[in-house]
């Protein structure tokens, strides 16, 4: 409330971009944790479902996405503290540059009264940068594990499935396969289900960050405090900028699981067509199998867009041509 306050009091006109961006991402995290506290249990109910779609699937890739996932959410932290550590130390040291913390920490203040100031603007530091950047870096980390841990999973499966139906195509193998594509597609739709609004939430919170940074940067917000702006500007800005890419490739692997089943009824077809033996009850089970194959996989936010590699050329575009948009209004004031 204090970081929407300071900025709509600011009466610097080309700043309103910065103000409405400031309000818009207060929104959105204040959504994110209500969407968070109510769907709480279908996350959970989806983080069990897809435990339980490995089926005893043994493979290192899947410890070494836990291990990454442990080491995002540490560096989040660790990330935050580095954060307050240099630009705290930043105004204790060049206090006469920082006029706001003069009346606290002025010539005839004690130490102790310095002390307690630098100690309580460390934590309001620390609660403000856990809102604004550990929290959605979190959920970021979330839906990005639950996207690379179902495709990852169903790879598997397929891999499987292929060895399987190619050494014997029978009655028996196809239940298999079309038991392992029907719960495929039961726990697909769960993560929908239960993660769409996240990701719509989190790219909407993506984008106000980065335009949020880029009217700081072009009206030169806080440009008389070089460490305060690299330390909120541009690390802000390219923290983003990461989230955005990493929860983007990762919606995006799922479009190689359909190159897979693609690949594999192709496999199936081009060996088992070739032989004369059964030929009709191979016709029957190969129309189970395709009709069983024969479904679209993706990742969306609230069905608004897909998350794949177009968003990459769209935000660019939108970008670009905000940033410069933007330059040449503020250069005619």
């Amino acid at each position: 409330m204090n970081t929407v306050h300071t900025s709509l009091k600011s009466g610097d006109p080309v700043k309103t971009t910065f103000k409405v961006t400031t309000i818009l991402i207060n929104v959105i995290l204040l959504l994110l944790r209500i969407a968070l506290l109510l769907k709480k249990n279908e996350v959970l109910e989806t983080l069990s479902k897809l435990d339980a779609f490995k089926n005893g699937l043994h493979n290192k890739s899947q410890t070494s996405l836990q291990k990454y996932a442990v080491f995002a959410c540490c560096w989040c932290f660790m990330h935050t503290i580095t954060i307050v550590i240099i630009t705290t130390a930043e105004i204790f040291i060049n206090t006469d540059n920082y006029l706001t913390v003069h009346p606290f920490v002025g010539r005839k203040s004690t130490w102790d009264q310095k002390l307690y100031f630098f100690i309580y603007m460390a934590g309001h530091s620390t609660i403000y940068l856990m809102n604004f950047l550990v929290f959605p870096g979190l959920i970021i980390i979330l839906l990005s594990f639950i996207y690379l841990s179902f495709v990852k999973t169903f790879q598997m499966h397929l891999e499987a499935l292929r060895i399987r139906l190619l050494e014997r195509f029978s009655k028996e193998e196809i239940s298999r396969a079309l038991a392992i594509f029907t719960v495929a597609k039961k726990t697909h739709l769960n993560i929908e289900k239960s993660l769409q609004l996240f990701s719509f939430l989190a790219y909407v919170l993506i984008f106000s960050n980065i335009l949020q940074m880029i009217s700081g940067i072009v009206t030169n917000f806080m440009s008389d405090k070089g460490m305060m702006q690299v330390m909120y500007t541009y690390v802000t800005l390219g923290v983003a900028i990461v989230w955005f890419i990493a929860l983007t490739l990762c919606g995006t692997q799922v479009g190689k699981t359909e190159v897979l089943i693609r690949n594999l009824s192709q496999d199936v077809i081009t060996k088992n067509f070739a032989k004369e033996v059964d030929g009709h009850k191979k016709l029957v089970y190969m129309n189970l199998f395709n009709a069983c194959t024969n479904f679209e996989l993706k990742f969306t936010g609230c069905g608004m867009f897909v998350v794949d590699k177009k968003l990459f050329l769209t935000v660019t575009g939108i970008m670009v041509t905000y940033g410069v948009l933007f330059a040449t209004e503020v250069s005619k004031m």
